[in-house]
């Protein structure tokens, strides 16, 4: 285990979920927040974690070179700062917040790096996660969303009794939109940061997006056709919630409800 944060700096935030149940709409509104910077998706955690892999598997060679494993942890542990860090300063913030939805796949290894870091839990139906990745991606990936969603929810029971309520928190996307005050003023308490109306305007601020390979430079999502996720220039909206029952056919409703059921009920969906 490597040392906590120091008392006088806040621990860094990791937004957590499926892909395609919210996640950028909540990095957007704590990049709103003037304490709390959260940048493009880095997706470094797995390449860090697959890098730690191999120099586990390899570690009876490096030992002879007298580093620790807790060295070595936290040695990555740093180097993943560095990025957030950096940017953090030159954003003039005072906390970095860490966005990428695969990451909810590698929580135990975010904790490994980051023992006392807070997560927040983007909970979304499956039903429309499944058909926002359709929509996005078309049809064929309809089974990976069953796959990632199902998955991320088993982990989500895991992470409710793993963690305790200092430093982890869930957020139903449906309530998010519904009610858009009362779960940021939620997620401020949790993280120990002042609420304040700006958070619920995020649409009329500036932030950084994705890099596009083929133009070179980062989505515009003013003038983007087909947004990648929830558009951080519009508004906060509800017509995404329920949009499967129109937008699902009759044999991909039926696959969905044999392959989520368990889950939704649990879920309460």
């Amino acid at each position: 285990m490597i040392p906590k944060t120091d008392k006088m700096e806040k621990p860094p935030i990791f937004i957590i979920g499926c892909p395609r149940s919210g996640t950028t709409l909540v990095r957007v509104i704590l990049d709103t927040h003037p304490n709390i910077c959260c940048g493009p998706e880095t997706h470094l955690i797995e390449s860090i974690k697959t890098l730690n892999e191999k120099i586990d598997n390899n570690w009876k060679r490096l030992e002879p070179y007298g580093l620790s494993k807790y060295i070595h942890i936290k040695k990555l542990s740093d180097l993943f700062k560095t990025y957030h860090n950096n940017y953090m300063k030159s954003k003039e913030k005072q906390r970095w917040a860490e966005k990428t939805p695969d990451n909810i796949f590698y929580v135990d290894f975010i904790n490994k790096l980051f023992p006392d870091c807070q997560f927040i839990n983007i909970i979304r139906d499956g039903r429309d996660v499944v058909c926002s990745f359709k929509e996005r991606w078309g049809s064929k990936t309809i089974f990976n969303a069953i796959k990632k969603w199902n998955k991320s929810i088993n982990l989500t029971f895991e992470y409710r009794t793993k963690f305790n309520k200092e430093r982890y928190m869930e957020t139903r996307y449906e309530e998010l939109v519904s009610n858009p005050e009362k779960e940021t003023k939620r997620m401020m308490t949790f993280l120990g940061e002042k609420w304040i109306p700006e958070l619920l305007e995020h649409h009329t601020k500036q932030h950084d997006f994705w890099f596009n390979t083929k133009t070179g430079k980062n989505i515009d999502f003013k003038i983007e056709k087909r947004p990648l996720r929830h558009s951080p220039s519009k508004p906060i909206f509800q017509s995404s919630v329920g949009k499967w029952k129109k937008n699902l056919n009759t044999v991909e409703k039926a696959i969905i409800k044999i392959s989520l059921k368990e889950n939704l009920k649990k879920m309460g969906y």
